[in-house]
């Protein structure tokens, strides 16, 4: 080979090595923008972001069905990232538990209250705590979101978000294609460090209050080495910018105490 053909061969390996690299570099880029562009669209099918923030307390009042039973459950939220949860069977006395700035607690029958380990209280903060749901403002709560793509699941399209929460918990959200509001959610549960589940959330029923989106019907199916669980949520009433007080939120005290009494 003369060295004229040496060297137009080279400068077209180099060539070729640098458009792969371009190419790679802005499928990169695309990427990141096609998963910002996707959460803005989700933020304005919910009502926009700030819609989203005028929210400072949120009340919501349900019935949880299960295979064997009804629990009424009430849901107690206020900013920056306080969550209380109450239910109660028919004829049996309330049990709550609930997420606050220190720990996060739960209260089983006969009135036991613990306190979750730092692990456990780390994910209640990133899942219940969380007002605004997970992609609002994802960066600056430490998560990271990534476009795995688009697939097929019963009802029509759904663009697949794989979000690592700041605790260590994986998520996967699904957004419609076509509304881009929240069709599924799937991820582990761990109900303490020795037992956890495999859980599928669907949302839909999706209705506006105050100009925001929330799912009125939440089926869940939980899954794994645990017996199996399904539960079907029926939203009656979403209240919000009412008067909660912090003290709700504090981790109750001695059984015979009332409810959010430390």
């Amino acid at each position: 080979m003369r060295v004229s053909q040496m060297k137009a061969t080279l400068t077209s390996c180099a060539r070729a090595l640098v458009a792969a690299v371009t190419i790679g570099l802005t499928a990169t880029a695309a990427s990141a923008q096609t998963v910002e562009e996707l959460v803005a669209k989700h933020i304005a099918a919910r009502g926009g972001y700030e819609r989203i923030k005028a929210i400072h307390t949120i009340k919501m009042t349900r019935t949880m069905a299960t295979p064997f039973n009804k629990m009424q459950v009430v849901i107690y939220k206020k900013r920056p990232g306080l969550y209380r949860a109450e239910q109660a069977s028919p004829g049996q006395p309330a049990t709550a538990r609930g997420v606050n700035g220190e720990t996060a607690w739960d209260q089983g029958p006969g009135g036991k209250v613990t306190a979750r380990p730092a692990q456990g209280a780390a994910e209640a903060r990133d899942l219940d705590g969380d007002f605004d749901g997970p992609l609002v403002d994802w960066k600056e709560k430490g998560h990271t979101v990534t476009l795995q793509g688009k697939e097929l699941l019963p009802g029509g399209e759904v663009y697949t978000l794989k979000v690592g929460l700041k605790s260590g918990l994986v998520r996967y959200i699904y957004l419609d294609a076509q509304s881009y509001l929240d069709r599924r959610h799937m991820g582990v549960v761990n109900i303490s460090p020795t037992r956890q589940y495999d859980a599928v959330v669907d949302y839909s029923g999706w209705r506006e209050i105050e100009g925001v989106k929330f799912p009125f019907d939440i089926t869940e199916d939980r899954t794994g080495k645990e017996p199996s669980q399904s539960f079907a949520t029926y939203t009656e009433k979403i209240e919000v910018n009412v008067p909660i007080e912090d003290s709700l939120f504090a981790m109750p005290g001695p059984p015979g105490g009332p409810l959010g009494v430390p």
